[in-house]
């Protein structure tokens, strides 16, 4: 698994995004399928942590959306403001997923217990539009995974003339919830769904970094 040092490389390198091409991943993240409508995959922020759905600009929160010229335009003109949202990666609670459609089936197990001190086994489906793994702990490790209506992705907006990104942890329930920045800290334990040491975070991440397209020099 990836140490809690590359972790933070990656966050620290993804600080820098210029070179994301941010159209191009958009369009990429929105073939993961597991929040439906593409329009879903990248959300607006205002002032205040909320983000909308661009179709929710226009008046018609139910509208389907093509991502077409006037959707980027939205995406463009928020950019300028407090900032974009855009969903890379989502961890699904027991989802069945058959391992031989995982690239890689992880079984974690951190902790010095005897086999009779194990119960209950949970499993994780970690979805990128690139990649599917499943994830396997023990539920007695205490390692929390993301509630079913959370996503996690990268908030970006520019700051005096560069374009920066966070990852976040967001609701996506309406799609227009608050969300929560990922402290790249020991601030928390591992078994905090929010802690850059959960091993769940650990693999979205560098799931995440993979899916990101870069632009071409």
């Amino acid at each position: 698994m990836i140490s809690d040092e590359d972790v933070l490389k990656i966050a620290k390198r993804i600080e820098d995004a210029n070179n994301i091409d941010i159209k191009q991943t958009i369009e990429k993240a929105s073939t993961a399928g597991y929040l439906g409508e593409e329009h879903f995959y990248c959300t607006v922020i205002e002032e205040g942590g909320l983000t909308h759905m661009v179709p929710e600009i226009f008046g018609d929160i139910n509208k389907s959306m093509k991502l077409d010229n006037l959707y980027f335009d939205i995406i463009s003109k928020a950019l300028d403001h407090e900032g974009i949202y855009i969903s890379l990666g989502y961890c699904a609670t027991n989802l069945i997923i058959p391992d031989d459609k995982c690239s890689e089936v992880i079984e974690y197990d951190d902790y010095d217990l005897d086999e009779d001190e194990y119960e209950y086994m949970m499993e994780y489906g970690l979805i990128t539009a690139d990649d599917i793994k499943k994830f396997k702990v023990y539920a007695e490790e205490g390692i929390a995974g993301h509630e079913r209506m959370e996503d996690v992705g990268l908030i970006i907006n520019i700051i005096d003339g560069d374009y920066k990104a966070y990852f976040a942890l967001r609701s996506t329930d309406q799609c227009m919830s608050s969300f929560r920045v990922l402290p790249f800290t020991d601030r928390y334990p591992k078994e905090h769904p929010l802690s850059i040491m959960n091993p769940i975070n650990k693999i979205l991440i560098e799931m995440i970094d993979r899916t990101l397209v870069l632009k071409k020099n």
